[in-house]
Order: C-alpha cells, then structure tokens, then sequence
C-alpha cells in the first residue's frame, strides 16, 4: 500500500474483523470510520470521523470514564461497561476531542459503525496462558520494557486484599458493587499480586483494559 498509513474503513455491509483493529492498535495505523452517507452537525459535513487519537488513551482513562458513567447513573454501563453505547461514545470524545453532542446527534447507523469500532479496537486477543498476561506490544515502565505481567500472584491474596481494593474504588468515588467489573479494582488487585505500582496498570494502553479485568478476575484463581 503506496499511503504512509492504512486507513481503516468500516461500513454496515462489511463485518468488522478484531483482527484488523488489534493490528491498527499494534502498528499505529489511522483508524477511520467512513460513513455510508454524509454527516451534517452544526452546518458541516462529515463523511468521516478519525478514531486514531484511541491510541493515545490509557487504562486510566477507561477507569475515568467509568466512574463518569457511573455518576451519571448510566445504569446499563454499571456491569459490562465496555459493550455500551455510553462507553464507547466517551472514548470516542476523548479520542477525538470533539463535543459529545457530535456522537449525541450522529445517526443511529454511523453511531453503530463509531461504537463497534471503539469495542474492536478494545477487543484484542485475550492472550493470557498460566496467568501471564502477554501484551500486544512491549509496554515500557521506569526504565524497564515489559512483553508480559506474571499474575500467578493473585491467588496468594487474602480477603484482606479485596476489602483493601474495595477501600480504594470507595476513595475514588466509585459504588463498591460487584467488583469483578470494574478497571480500577483489576489494577488494584494486580499491582498486590504482581509487585508493581498502582501506576504501572492503569499506564497501560487502553487497548490492554479488558485483557487486564478478564485476567484478574479468571476463575481459575479460585479452584
């Protein structure tokens, strides 16, 4: 392909292959949602919208966009956040720095088309074997790079660990409900059980959010 970049194009006829999304967040390629007819908001035209400014957000920003939800009793967004429209609307804003109203308003066809590529883009392999999460690509912390996170910790903790990260969503002005949902209860716990600081988890590319909360919370911890 002759373009310094690769434009992604998603379109309701075509399905939209995690494959090609999980390669965009690996290889820093744009991600553009093209739609099928133009659109208008606030006088101009919009036959697109560049989703590439995903990259740039981290597993704090998820968390943040959480607990926005959750305050503003986005009840649907309380269990598996990352399958809502909500959600992936908020990325969407933050990724592109556009108004909400420009998601608000989008018609329901692009609106789909914007959200199923935010949760493709977030839905990378979930490659973790024997507890070791492998990352999509080398992750650098202090100095140090990082191509997986040893987890194996997590069944070494106790109650007294639960009731330590259950303290800290509290603080940070999250509802303590069930736990297993939420992001910054997965950093808490994995930063007890891998020796690592609270930062090095929610530093993680966005794309690692979901990977990271599914293996923190694999039942195979507790058999």
């Amino acid at each position: 392909m002759s373009e310094e970049k690769k434009i992604m194009e998603y379109k309701p006829e075509i399905p939209v292959e995690g494959t090609e999304t999980a390669e965009a967040a690996e290889t820093g390629q744009r991600i553009v949602v093209k739609f099928n007819r133009p659109y208008i908001f606030e006088g101009k035209e919009y036959a697109e919208v560049d989703l590439s400014g995903l990259e740039g957000l981290t597993v704090k920003d998820a968390i943040d966009i959480q607990r926005q939800l959750f305050n503003q009793q986005e009840v649907a967004a309380s269990l598996l956040t990352e399958t809502t429209t909500a959600f992936a609307r908020a990325l969407a804003v933050k990724g592109t720095g556009r108004p909400v109203e420009f998601f608000q308003q989008m018609p329901r066809g692009a609106s789909k088309l914007v959200c199923r590529t935010v949760r493709e883009y977030m839905n990378v392999e979930n490659a973790t074997e024997n507890h070791v999460m492998r990352l999509e690509k080398p992750y650098s912390f202090d100095g140090k790079e990082y191509k997986e996170i040893d987890l194996n910790g997590i069944a070494d903790l106790s109650s007294m660990h639960d009731s330590a990260a259950e303290n800290r969503m509290a603080r940070e002005g999250f509802m303590v409900t069930e736990t297993s949902f939420n992001y910054l209860y997965a950093c808490v716990i994995a930063s007890m059980a891998a020796k690592l600081p609270e930062d090095f988890f929610t530093g993680l590319p966005l794309y690692e959010t979901v990977k990271l909360k599914n293996a923190v919370n694999d039942a195979g911890f507790f058999e």
